[in-house]
């Protein structure tokens, strides 16, 4: 195991490799460079992909820089592997026989160089067009009967502020509240939408005096203002390379007394586990995900859970009534811009009765 100096140290050897790429990667406008083979570089540039050509690339100098930002990140190489490189962005390594043999995959992707609070997202236009994607919409008066309703679907006075606040399009109000009430959420979306970024300012909500837990591929989760914490890092390709399986930093995280458990993104054999973590003393996780709408977020996660080793002799509707009385709160994002919410207690609560 590598010590804090050894990493300080290959720091150096990583930026030296990095400068023929410090100039397409440097300006603001270009949030992402892929390599996918030597001597070329495509820089997503304002939306759009620009293809640079940099003959002194060679595969020679490829694979050291590779090795190296395996080496900064206390790995060995391997085919696939994820990282992060010294000033924080996140790389993709990919090696033959994990690709064709002419070819050799390097992605680093930009992120916010600092956590962004949720008003500071709100003066900023992230909530300027949010559709509320739920099946349910009562207004004040329905919320209202629906408090004094004498049978399982009634709701208590935390769920009816959250849809008040929901109904009054108070989005940032919403959200806060829903950090402060261990509500469960799943920010979801495509590729580069915004999802960490926005993920990580819903944390800063979370009280400072809870005991929180981090389980994450490559250390994105800094959690400055909350001195007790503990971060658990996961070989996304299963174990090996000196790391755990996510299953397994889960499983180790229930056993060290979490307030919260924060898992950086569902999409593997951990899934049923985490969603039974939540039903299990655990609530007020905050997680991201892939998908292509808030609802369609439901479908993505049942499939991830019915594709795991726990849930696979499940039925798909066992699970969808699950999880929707689970993950209470859905955030959509596009264009790093929040564009769907869903929350839907009276679905939770007759979903709960028909299992």
């Amino acid at each position: 195991m590598g010590t804090p100096v050894t990493k300080i140290d290959n720091s150096t050897t990583v930026r030296e490799l990095m400068r023929p790429l410090e100039p397409i990667l440097a300006p603001d406008s270009v949030t992402e460079i892929a390599i996918n083979q030597p001597g070329e570089v495509w820089a997503m540039t304002n939306g759009e992909w620009v293809r640079h050509f940099i003959p002194m690339l060679t595969r020679q100098k490829l694979e050291s820089l590779a090795n190296a930002i395996a080496v900064f990140n206390g790995l060995a190489l391997a085919p696939k592997l994820s990282l992060v490189m010294p000033d924080g962005q996140r790389a993709e390594v990919t090696l033959p026989p994990a690709c064709v043999d002419d070819q050799l995959g390097l992605n680093i992707r930009k992120h916010a160089q600092r956590s962004f609070s949720l008003e500071e997202l709100d003066t900023a236009g992230v909530f300027s067009r949010v559709a509320d994607a739920s099946f349910n919409k009562p207004d004040d008066a329905a919320i209202a009967a629906l408090m004094d309703v004498a049978d399982m679907t009634r709701l208590d006075d935390r769920e009816a502020e959250l849809l008040r606040l929901k109904a009054d399009g108070r989005w940032r109000e919403f959200l806060a509240a829903a950090v402060r009430y261990k509500r469960n959420i799943i920010v979801a979306g495509k590729t580069g939408s915004g999802k960490t970024t926005f993920a990580r300012s819903l944390v800063g909500k979370i009280p400072t005096n809870e005991r929180i837990l981090t389980i994450e591929d490559v250390h994105e989760m800094i959690l400055d203002g909350h001195p007790n914490k503990f971060h658990l890092l996961y070989n996304p390709s299963g174990s090996g390379q000196g790391r755990i399986t996510a299953f397994s930093a889960l499983m180790s995280c229930m056993r060290q007394s979490p307030d919260r458990i924060l898992l950086a993104e569902l999409r593997g054999n951990e899934a049923w586990e985490y969603v039974n973590s939540l039903n299990t003393g655990h609530p007020g996780s905050i997680t991201t995900t892939h998908a292509n709408s808030a609802t369609h977020t439901y479908e993505r996660t049942a499939m991830l859970v019915k594709n795991s080793d726990a849930g696979r002799d499940l039925g798909i509707e066992i699970i969808r009534q699950v999880l929707y009385t689970t993950l209470e709160v859905v955030v959509y994002m596009e264009n790093r811009r929040v564009v769907e919410v869903f929350y839907d207690p009276l679905f939770s609560k007759k979903s709960k009765l028909a299992a």
